[in-house]
């Protein structure tokens, strides 16, 4: 499990991220793919989970044709997820990192 300080500016990270290839959404594992040197897939789900949970980012889930078990998540940011961005709107539990 991560530290609180580490989750929140996670969450940060991943809006941050989201916003940069918005309006696309981007495949779960992409997102793996682009963190796993830093993070756990369990963290990585977690910080989504609490995202979406907030109304941050969405999540579709589509199952592509000829496919019997394989899901595919896909992510992107939401309009309450660019407010908070833009500092229109702020939550405690969300900490952008400026660099």
């Amino acid at each position: 499990m991560l530290p609180a300080q580490i989750k929140k500016e996670f969450r940060g990270e991943i809006l941050t991220f989201l916003y940069g290839i918005h309006p696309l959404a981007i495949s779960q594992v992409s997102i793996y793919q682009t963190y796993f040197q830093y993070y756990r897939t369990e963290d990585i789900d977690r910080i989504l989970e609490y995202l979406v949970e907030k109304g941050y980012v969405e999540e579709e889930t589509i199952q592509p044709p000829n496919t019997m078990f394989e899901i595919v998540r896909n992510y992107k940011i939401s309009p309450s997820g660019i407010d908070l961005l833009d500092g229109t709107i702020t939550d405690p539990g969300i900490i952008f990192v400026r660099r």
